[in-house]
C-alpha cells in the first residue's frame, strides 16, 4: 500500500472513530426526545378520558388505529373508535384512567410501545357499578410531520374471566 493511500484509509477511520460516536449520542437524544413525547401524549390521552373529553381523547389515533378492547370485538377506524368510545365516555359512572410503566422507540425511531395499568369503572346492563383493572400495550407510529400517533392499543383485565354457570 503507498503512502497515499495508507494516510488516506488512515483519515478514513480516524473520521469513523471521531465522528459516529457523537452519531449514536445524537440518535440517543432522538429517541430520548420521543419517549419524552410519547409519555407527554399519554398524559394529554388521561386528561382528556378523566375530562370524558371525545373528540381530544380520539385524536391521539391515526385514522387507521385498531382498538382492542376487552369484552368487544376488534375496532377499525379512527372514526370507529370515536362511535365506540363515545358510548362509554357518556356513560355517567364511566372513568378510565392509566399510569405509563414504559415508552420504548425503536431505533429508526418511527415505532414505538407503551406499556402500563389501567383502571376502568362502569355501570353494567343491571346498573351496577363495576371496577375492572387491568394492563395495556399501546404501538405509535411517528407522522410524517413528527407526531405520533397510535396505531394499536389493547387493554386486558387483570381480574379473574366470570366462571359460567
Amino acid at each position: 500500500m503507498t503512502k497515499k493511500y495508507f494516510l488516506s484509509f488512515l483519515a478514513l477511520a480516524l473520521s469513523f472513530v471521531v465522528f459516529m460516536p457523537s452519531y449514536g449520542k445524537a440518535n440517543m437524544n432522538a429517541q430520548e426526545a420521543d419517549v419524552r413525547s410519547i409519555r407527554e401524549l399519554e398524559r394529554m390521552a388521561r386528561e382528556a378520558a378523566e375530562a370524558k373529553d371525545l373528540d381530544r381523547y380520539v385524536s391521539f389515533y391515526a385514522d387507521n388505529a385498531v382498538l382492542f378492547w376487552p369484552g368487544a370485538p376488534m375496532v377499525t377506524g379512527r372514526a370507529a373508535i370515536r362511535e365506540f368510545m363515545q358510548i362509554f365516555l357518556s356513560m355517567p359512572a364511566f372513568s378510565l384512567s392509566f399510569e405509563t410503566a414504559k415508552v420504548e422507540v425503536s431505533r429508526a425511531g418511527d415505532l414505538a410501545y407503551s406499556y402500563g395499568t389501567n383502571k376502568v369503572t362502569l355501570v353494567d346492563p343491571n346498573g351496577k357499578r363495576m371496577k375492572d383493572r387491568g394492563k395495556y400495550l399501546t404501538v405509535y407510529r411517528k407522522q410524517a410531520d413528527g407526531t405520533w400517533k397510535v396505531v394499536a392499543d389493547i387493554g386486558n383485565s387483570d381480574l379473574p374471566a366470570p366462571v359460567p354457570e
